[in-house]
């Protein structure tokens, strides 16, 4: 009687413990693919800026070549404040349109396309690296072609750019663009391969795009547009 008293306490004690632990388990073997996906997608640190501009892309302004008095046209440029939907960015043949938000953080992503925050912004002469969501926004890169133009547009003009070159590179490899240079290229990125939803997202897509043409106006009386 002592032995099957003895014998019952010690089940009422490891009895959950041991369900705890099957319980842990089951979580974190369940949950591994979820991990993955969020470790996927801190590809890039953000960086602070300066919180000195509109908080809102104004598409009326942009429709009429509108530049901003202290914007590259005129010696002076203000950075986006995190978070802010700045402009566009279309390309007609293969369906994509997306606003961009100055940022590239997982709520920025959801919502649009987000720009890492160390590149430089359009106008300005220096690499722009957007990235994008392979199964929304950026989904139609997958048709992407040599020569395609892609344009953005922005409250102080439109910037096209020609698609030059196509490449696939790891997630954290850094050697796939280069933010010190001097010259202007669109560099967007997205996951790869596209619409992959199970299993590691370690590979990255990026498309290079070389600056062709921009449209400006000064938004002054009797501002002209200029190409």
């Amino acid at each position: 009687m002592k032995n099957r008293t003895t014998g019952q306490i010690i089940s009422y004690i490891t009895m959950p413990i041991l369900f705890t632990v099957l319980g842990y388990l089951t979580v974190i073997i369940g949950g591994a693919p979820v991990l993955d996906l969020v470790k996927s997608h801190l590809y890039m640190i953000i960086e602070t800026g300066s919180p000195d501009y509109n908080n809102e892309f104004n598409s009326a302004l942009v429709e009429s070549g509108m530049l901003m008095e202290d914007s590259p046209g005129n010696g002076s440029f203000r950075i986006p404040s995190q978070g802010t939907h700045y402009g566009n960015i279309n390309c007609d043949r293969i369906g994509l349109k997306a606003p961009i938000y100055y940022g590239d953080s997982e709520e920025i992503l959801e919502k649009g396309a987000g720009q890492y925050r160390a590149s430089g912004l359009p106008g300005e002469d220096k690499p722009i690296l957007i990235g994008g969501h392979d199964g929304t926004y950026f989904k139609p890169l997958e048709e992407i072609t040599l020569g395609d133009v892609i344009s953005i547009s922005t409250n102080y003009g439109k910037y096209e750019y020609k698609v030059t070159g196509t490449k696939v590179a790891g997630v954290f490899d850094d050697t796939a663009y280069d933010l010190t240079k001097t010259k202007e290229q669109l560099i967007l990125y997205t996951c790869y391969p596209f619409g992959q939803l199970n299993g590691k997202t370690d590979q990255r897509f990026f498309v290079y795009c070389d600056r062709i043409k921009d449209t400006k106006a000064i938004a002054k009386q009797g501002g002209t547009q200029s190409e």
